[in-house]
């Protein structure tokens, strides 16, 4: 697809893919981009800060956004989605794709490009390729004039002609195709049915063992993206996969099952990851997948509760719904009159990071109800305690628990012996899994991943034959998991992570692990305890890891924490022809590498805190081999904290101290500071190279870095210029980072500043003797700037297109000229902690606007703000307002566009202006005096609401706040707030008692630290609040408070806090 061509990939520095269909949720698409741009999580609940962050993410950049499938007509919404990718550089793109005219005129600047219908010859084409295979018909004269009949009762329409493709594939003859063309089916009225013919010929001509599981998929909602592994387990579940008559696994014929589907187009490949495993359906197949299942599927989606009251609750087998944090109680009792549901799946909406709040109670509730479960999923629930009745659902083979916060699991989860599959991934304070694990004599997959407090695992799990996934063992000392208990295991597949190897006193242990003949694991994780003092024999250390030689088939390796002082022979071998990556950590007894050279596949190499390496040569290239032909896959090498590493050579067949690394894109060398000496390094297409704690000259010998794109230098010895460096820039670099270079004193020479024709981003902190930037004057394409602790750094020079400009803790710099903030292009600028900083008026025009959209100050006593913020220099455009310790009166604020205000420690503003009208959030922290909004004039759309007392603040009532536009307040009285879902109350050690109502719904969270007389009366099952609480998804009490990110709406009140949604 051309979105994943790498023509694109090298075109665009970050992309993102979005499927917005009907529902146009600005935040939720937001949130997805983010996503997306930063390959991480996002945990904001906050549509403002979520574009600040994309808004940072895509600085300097020039990015790919596709909005797919866009159905909003509304300039307004489209006009806020976009503001984040106003500060893209130039070449930045956004694709929009809708079936209305009138979106696209609405959302283009360009002329859209219309898909015109497919004519029938071109029809005819795309069914070939997918009834036959081929482009044409040339091989199959007899079927051409049935198919071109076809593709016109399919009206010429992609996905018809493609899904009857699929299913053609398996008829040949004409006979077949004539069934096909004269099928009853094609003359049911479009008035009774909203399902194309062809769709509903295709589902009707699947064989029969494909339909179940087809119909099962409804009850995923469209545009979801799902994992075919996962899908997988839940047929086989399900009881929806045929068991063969060969030895063939069910997880094999379901992904057979799954291909078939795949073929015949009912599932397509999902353009908005570049994971292979994960898929969507197209919305006309989500409807028809809805139109076959009936009443047996059932979807409870985010303020669609009445789908549930349409259903005939008695009939529902397969349910799943999509919530927020809040929104999960109501939906699971609801679930509870379903008396024969078979599957229950919380989904993470297309929008949502995941997680939801559910009482125990209410699960306690619901788990006598399902006695006919087979499919049962709490993943991402922020339940601490799973009822014992768990163990009562013996139809239960697939149980997800993944990123709970469940610390024990009830032994009565060991009586579920029809199991096939658990699931514990992220369970992060998970301790213990249930002694009698032994008798889930038909458990196939325990993912047990990423799970850093389950240090013992029980004995037993040998007994488990059946076992394909088994994530991560913990070897115990005495008792528990042995190591040659993973002998009865042979059909482990996938990654397996071995840890604590330190207790393994027995090399047979090794040996009867078996390793080398489980032919299934790909991926391997050989680990002993960080805190190992290697009191063991080396030599037993030795002979254990020689024991432990894993199957040829493996594609990963990691090595850690091993006391031996040299690795085995396997370590590298060349046999290992599909490694792919190997990393090694923490074998600090190793004087020497493994010969890793000869790996043919190894693409990713990382080796760290190897502390007794001195030298490095040809023993890496592996016996009587050179560098030349050595690592002719590698991509990425990093060599990090090596302290006593000296020298590293690489002899040619010339006798040259020189190596080709032809493929090799990023390369790090970190704390290795006694490295003097390496080999003359030929980088062709190196593009991201980092270097910390080390020697300017090694440097020196990296050559041929025609490709660089980014470099990064971090406390580097000895550089005083990057002219030391670089004689001429790569023309092609666009990021530059210096950080603690102490004898930097400047940039580089003017003569070199003509090669940084695309530099986009510089980024300089710590560097203290770093005087003058007046290279970057010149720079046309600097996009963003941060400057950071450059004390002798004293002034500015004038930049064109700049976009965002940070700088902090520039003690010298004494001025900053006002045209600085007339910069077209600017969009962010953050001055902190700048003590002589002023501005220098040089230009006074009137209504002379800037760009700027946020704007940070902190720390600046010099920094006159009411000049700065004053009416000559208009913000007109300014969303986002941060001030830190001011001691200015400011007469005004700009108001017009403002939606996020934070105003922390600033003594003298004693109101707040009127007109803020946009504002969303606002943050008042340790301000001395009691800041008021004008009588009648609090913000309407106010969302997030923050205020914390100073020491000398005596706060009003609350009413007196302008509150009582929202509801009635008293002092500290939270009753009557009927939108109230999050309840925190800290360090009120006399509070005793709340009003009722409070404690009632839609009340979701209620947490209550350092306060002992509430806490007493909000004691599980003992105090006089808990009957009114116990159904409050998540309640807390005495624990430290938890630290949100902006994922609830606050109100702080020097000693409570309010969450309104």
């Amino acid at each position: 697809m051309v979105y994943n061509d790498d023509r694109v990939n090298e075109a665009f520095d970050s992309k993102a893919w979005a499927c917005v269909s009907d529902d146009f949720d600005i935040f939720g698409v937001t949130k997805t981009i983010l996503r997306a741009i930063t390959a991480g999580g996002c945990d904001y609940e906050d549509l403002n800060m979520v574009q600040v962050k994309l808004s940072e993410a895509l600085t300097r950049k020039r990015f790919l956004i596709v909005l797919d499938d866009v159905w909003n007509e509304k300039y307004e919404d489209w006009d806020t989605l976009r503001r984040p990718f106003l500060v893209g550089s130039s070449g930045s793109k956004i694709i929009v794709t809708t079936r209305h005219h009138r979106v696209a005129s609405v959302m283009s600047s360009t002329a859209g490009y219309s898909l015109e219908e497919l004519t029938d010859d071109e029809s005819l084409c795309l069914l070939a390729r997918h009834a036959l295979g081929m482009t044409n018909f040339g091989r199959h004269p007899n079927l051409e004039g049935i198919g071109r009949s076809i593709v016109r009762k399919c009206k010429n329409l992609p996905l018809a002609v493609k899904t009857l493709g699929g299913m053609l594939r398996a008829r040949s003859t004409p006979d077949e195709w004539t069934d096909i063309l004269n099928s009853e089916i094609w003359e049911i009225k479009e008035d009774q049915s909203d399902i194309l013919p062809a769709l509903r010929l295709s589902y009707y001509h699947l064989p029969a063992h494909l339909k179940p599981c087809f119909a099962y998929c409804s009850i995923f909602p469209k545009d979801y993206e799902f994992d075919k592994y996962e899908l997988v387990l839940l047929w086989m579940a399900e009881g929806f996969l045929e068991e063969s008559k060969a030895s063939d696994l069910m997880e094999d014929i379901g992904d057979n099952y799954f291909k078939e589907l795949l073929m015949r187009s009912f599932f397509q490949q999902s353009s908005c990851t570049s994971t292979s495993s994960r898929f969507v359906m197209h919305d006309l197949i989500n409807d028809l997948a809805r139109y076959v299942a009936g009443d047996f599927c059932s979807r409870l989606t985010d303020g669609l509760e009445e789908n549930i009251k349409c259903t005939i609750l008695d009939k529902v087998r397969y349910a799943s719904f999509t919530s927020s944090w809040y929104e999960a109680t109501q939906k699971f009792k609801t679930l509870q009159k379903a008396k024969h549901l078979r599957s229950f799946l919380p989904l993470y909406g297309k929008y949502e990071c995941s997680g939801f709040w559910i009482a125990n109670k209410v699960i306690a509730e619901l788990l006598p109800e399902l006695q006919y479960s087979r499919v049962l999923s709490f993943s991402g629930n922020a339940i601490s305690d799973l009822p014992n009745s768990i163990g009562e659902l013996i139809h239960l083979r697939y149980l997800n628990l993944s990123g709970t916060c469940l610390k024990l699991l009830p032994e009565s989860l060991s009586n579920l012996c029809n199991l096939q599959t658990l699931r514990l991934r992220n369970c992060m304070e998970l301790i213990n899994l249930p002694v009698g694990i032994r008798k889930l004599i038909n458990l196939r997959h325990l993912e047990n991943s990423n799970t850093s407090q389950l240090h013992e695992m029980p004995s037993g799990i040998d007994q488990l034959t059946s076992l394909q996934t088994l994530s991560k063992v913990v070897v115990s000392k005495h008792g528990g998991f042995r190591l040659n208990d993973l002998g009865n295991l042979s059909v482990l597949a996938g990654s397996l992570a071995i840890l604590e190897l330190q207790n393994v006193t027995n090399v047979q242990e090794a040996r009867d692990a078996n390793l080398k003949n489980k032919r299934g694991l790909d991926e391997i994780v050989l680990a002993w305890n960080s805190e190992y003092d290697g009191s063991l024999s080396k030599v037993l250390q030795q002979d254990l890891l020689e024991a432990l030689r894993p199957h040829t088939n493996l594609t990963s390796l990691e090595i850690e924490f091993y006391k031996g002082d040299k690795f085995s022979s396997w370590v590298g071998d060349s046999s290992f022809t599909k490694l792919v990556k190997v990393s090694l950590r923490g074998c600090t007894h190793c004087k020497c590498l493994p010969s890793l050279g000869q790996l043919p596949a190894l693409k990713h190499l990382s080796i760290r805190s190897m502390l007794e390496v001195k030298a490095m040569g040809t023993e890496l290239c592996g016996k009587d081999c050179s560098w030349e032909f050595s690592f002719p896959s590698l991509e990425s090498l990093t060599f990090d904290d090596m302290p006593e590493w000296e020298e590293w050579t690489c002899l040619s067949s010339a006798g040259e101290n020189e190596c080709h690394f032809p493929l090799l894109q990023n390369l790090c060398i970190s704390r290795c500071p006694k490295l003097k000496s390496i080999p003359v390094l030929q980088l062709p297409s190196l593009s991201e190279l980092e270097l910390e704690e080390c020697s300017v000259g090694i440097a020196k010998y990296l050559y041929n870095l025609t490709s660089l794109n980014n470099l990064k230098f971090r406390q580097i010895i000895g550089l005083a210029s990057l002219e030391d460096v670089f004689k001429q820039f790569p023309s092609g670099l666009e990021g530059i980072t210096l950080h603690e270079c102490h004898e930097l004193k400047n940039l580089w020479g003017s003569s070199n500043t003509v090669n940084l024709v695309h530099l986009k981003s510089l980024v300089v902190s710590e560097c203290s003797q770093l005087s003058s930037l007046e290279e970057l004057g010149v720079l046309p394409t600097l996009e963003y700037l941060n400057i950071e602790g450059c004390s002798a750094l004293q002034s500015l020079p004038t930049f064109s297109g700049l976009n965002t400009l940070r700088i902090g803790r520039c003690s010298a710099l004494s001025c900053l000229p006002m045209d600085k903030l007339l910069l077209p292009q600017l969009r962010s600028l953050e001055i902190r902690q700048c003590q002589k900083l002023n501005l220098t008026p040089e230009i006074v025009i009137e209504d002379t606007s800037t760009s700027i959209e946020r704007l940070q100050i902190a720390g600046c006593p010099c920094l006159n703000l009411r000049t700065m913020l004053g009416s000559v220099y208009s913000f007109a455009s300014l969303r986002s307002l941060d001030i830190s310790d001011c001691d200015y009166h400011l007469d005004q604020l700009p108001t017009p566009s403002l939606e996020l205000l934070s105003l922390c420690r600033c003594k003298n503003i004693s109101y707040l202006p009127s007109g803020l009208g946009r504002l969303r959030s606002l943050v008042l922290l340790s301000c001395s005096s009691p800041l008021l909004f004008p009588p009648g004039d609090f913000p309407p759309g106010l969302e997030i609401l923050h205020i914390e007392a100073g020491e000398n603040l005596q706060l009003k009532p609350l009413s007196e706040w302008g509150l009582n536009s929202l509801t009635s307040l008293v002092y500290f009285g939270i009753h009557g707030l009927t939108a109230l879902r999050h309840l925190q109350i800290t360090n009120c050690p006399e509070l005793g008692s709340l009003p009722r109502e409070s404690l009632s719904n839609p009340l979701r969270a209620l947490e209550i630290y350092e306060c002992p007389l509430l806490e007493k009366r909000c004691l599980m099952g003992r105090g006089d609040y808990w009957p009114m609480i116990e159904e409050i998804p998540l309640v807390r009490t005495g624990c430290d408070p938890i630290r949100y990110s902006e994922i609830f709406t606050l109100i702080y009140c020097s000693i409570f806090l309010l969450i309104f949604t």
